[in-house]
């Protein structure tokens, strides 16, 4: 696996930007980086942050090697980075305020370099491969715990490689004497490919910076473009002009004396408001509006005057010169009055320009505002949810590790187990047979026993169930065959019946069940198979809940167990239990006998149908001459071809024995 580490051929080159952010107690501030070995960007490498040994946040590098994560102040974090074939290199950040030194911003991007020329291991910070502090004004510091030999602010640090890149170039100079031409070619290219890329990380940040004023600043003068218009320019047509403008020659044409008309508290009240308006010099379109609409309204007040005027003088015109003279008036006064109505639609109508363009203004402002308030909320989601997602995946690797260990564990229990059950070459010294042990889980609650006494030649066989399966299940078998193991092999006790007895007594008090709730219990079907010199077998069984198949005379018959287990619930019974019953067989050379499980009976097909009873003594009575593998893969096939795609919802054991 290649290391990294802090030698001279390795360069761990960390460029950090703090965001410009206040750093006061208890503040939030944003740590962005970009990770480079061998002057090289280093991308998808996982960067973990911790706090006080737990789980913060995590993040991976980019293509170009940058990463992020949120900080917060008066905080110590350690930025562990790991990606497949590196070791993992730790960092210490302290954002532990300096209240000695005054509060400050951060206002320039803050570089760190790990080289190999740092002391950056020592006995104080020896488990972590560097360390750094952030004051309050926005620098890293050096104390006795926290120290960086090579911290700098970027205002020199442009300066800085530059100095540095023009001692690198003398040394290749000098190498390059000594160097053939390929060599001087690789390493000029490598030269020119690592200023590139330190050029281009020194820009990054001034050129996100400058995006982000550039677009604030035009999306701040489309907005305030939208505010304001043009004021408009009513003075092309001088004719127009008279429904704007009235001067005292006007009043005297027709007739008005100044005083009379002047002293009107109407046209008193026009007269300051337009005198207000022509008096601000920052007017808006609405405020010039506003200065026009009372302008016209003070010559509608005009014409009305000389209207009224005009129809006094009509009455006391005598000659035809005065009436021709009140004729060239009434003319000029309709020219006017058509003007007013003109320049009134034309107010109107940039009226409701104006309300037409601030409505939209309104629904622009309210549209940013709501895509503003949006964008918050889908980005504090997705920051939320990705410190959430950040957290599972922490979550569910530990998970997956405990899995591992509890399954690697269970795998273990089951060699346990398996060692525990009858070798089968043992039983092959007495009779042909086959055993299906299907467990449903890794373990089993199901198992087989098997004993031979020489002294008598007789065999006992049993297969028992235990409640439940796996784990469980695998402890009570466990249980299970000790207590077989005493009763028949250390108590010489043979008898069918009598075993299960004593397996029954034996349970109850290994298990308290006399004394506690417990009702775990057992199903058993067990017999012994005692072989005579004329070629007859005598099978002794008896069961307890589970039956005995056999095949003699060209038939298929069973015998029932007794309807009672072994512990569990008999206990509590009123009435008295039935006694466990020994069943006598004499059994001719071959001939067979088939104990099972209920695991067989149980197993389901995808229409959720149990295999059941009839179809096994079905299937014994299609095998029942066949060799004793012929009929194992018989059971098998058709145990698959039954369940199909529908999972085991049990443990499953058959036996067969040929007589």
């Amino acid at each position: 696996m290649r290391k990294l580490h802090l030698n001279k051929r390795v360069v761990l080159f960390v460029l950090v930007v703090l965001v410009i952010f206040p750093l006061k107690a208890q503040s939030n501030f944003i740590l962005k980086g970009v990770l480079m070995v061998d002057s090289k960007l280093l991308q998808n490498a996982k960067v973990i942050v911790y706090e006080n040994a737990r789980f913060i946040d995590s993040t991976k590098t980019s293509s170009t090697g940058k990463f992020r994560v949120n900080l917060k102040t008066q905080k110590e974090y350690i930025l562990a980075f790991e990606k497949t074939g590196f070791s993992v290199k730790k960092v210490l950040i302290s954002t532990i305020l300096d209240k000695s030194k005054s509060n400050g911003i951060i206002t320039k991007p803050i570089v760190f370099n790990l080289n190999s020329k740092q002391v950056l291991v020592s006995g104080k910070s020896g488990k972590y491969d560097a360390a750094f502090a952030i004051n309050e004004n926005g620098t890293f510091t050096k104390n006795d715990a926290i120290f960086s030999d090579n911290v700098k602010n970027s205002e020199d640090k442009e300066a800085d490689l530059r100095k540095e890149i023009s001692e690198k170039k003398t040394e290749i100079n000098k190498l390059n004497k000594n160097l053939g031409p390929d060599e001087k070619t690789r390493l000029n290219s490598k030269y020119q490919q690592a200023l590139i890329e330190i050029e281009s990380m020194l820009s990054l940040s001034e050129q996100e910076a400058k995006l982000i004023i550039t677009t604030a600043k035009l999306k701040s003068a489309e907005i305030l473009a939208e505010a304001y218009f043009k004021i408009p320019d009513i003075s092309e047509n001088s004719k127009e002009n008279q429904a704007y403008s009235l001067n005292k020659a006007d009043l005297k044409r027709v007739g008005i004396k100044d005083k009379d008309f002047y002293n009107r508290k109407d046209i008193k009240k026009y007269q300051e408001t337009i005198q207000k308006l022509e008096q601000n010099a920052n007017k808006t379109k609405k405020d010039s509006l506003l200065y026009l609409r009372f302008v016209v309204k003070f010559n509608e007040e005009f014409v009305k005057s000389v209207k009224l005027q005009l129809a006094l003088d009509s009455i006391n015109a005598k000659s035809d010169k005065d009436k021709e003279q009140l004729l060239k008036r009434k003319s000029k006064i309709e020219t006017i009055e058509k003007l007013i109505e003109k320049a009134k639609s034309k107010i109107n109508l940039q009226e409701m320009e104006i309300e037409n363009k601030n409505l939209m203004l309104l629904f622009s402002i309210s549209g940013l505002l709501f895509f503003i308030v949006l964008f918050v909320v889908v980005y504090r989601n997705y920051r939320s949810k990705r410190k959430t997602n950040a957290r599972l995946k922490f979550q569910n690797e530990e998970i997956e590790k405990k899995t591992k260990k509890i399954i690697d564990s269970i795998n273990y229990a089951r060699t346990i187990q398996q060692a525990i059950l009858p070798i089968k070459t043992n039983i092959d010294k007495y009779f042909e047979s086959f055993i299906i042990f299907q467990p449903k889980d890794i373990v089993s609650g199901d198992f087989y026993w098997f004993t031979h006494f020489e002294k008598s030649n007789t065999s006992v066989f049993a297969v028992i169930d235990c409640t439940g399966h796996g784990v469980p299940g695998a402890f009570m078998s466990m249980i299970g065959n000790r207590l077989l193991v005493e009763v028949v092999n250390e108590s010489k006790i043979i008898n069918p019946a009598e075993i299960l007895q004593h397996l029954d007594e034996n349970l109850r008090i290994a298990l308290t069940q006399d004394e506690t709730s417990n009702n775990d219990g057992m199903d058993i079907c067990i017999c012994t198979i005692q072989h005579n010199k004329n070629g007859q077998s005598k099978i002794n069984f008896a069961g307890a809940k589970r039956p005995l198949f056999y095949s003699t005379n060209n038939e298929i018959n069973h015998i029932k167990g007794t309807v009672r287990g072994i512990g569990g619930r008999a206990r509590l019974r009123k009435k008295p239990v039935k006694p466990f019953v020994t069943h006598t067989l004499n059994l001719n050379k071959g001939d067979y006998i088939y104990l099972t499980t209920d695991g067989i009976f149980d197993l389901q097909s995808p229409n959720r149908r149990k295999y059941g009873r009839r179809n096994f003594m079905k299937l014994l009575e299609d095998i029942k001459n066949k060799p004793i593998i012929y009929q194992q893969d018989s059971i098998e096939d058709a145990l698959v071809t039954h369940k199909g795609s529908e999972l085991q919802i049990d443990d499953i054991t058959v036996v067969g024995i040929k007589i």
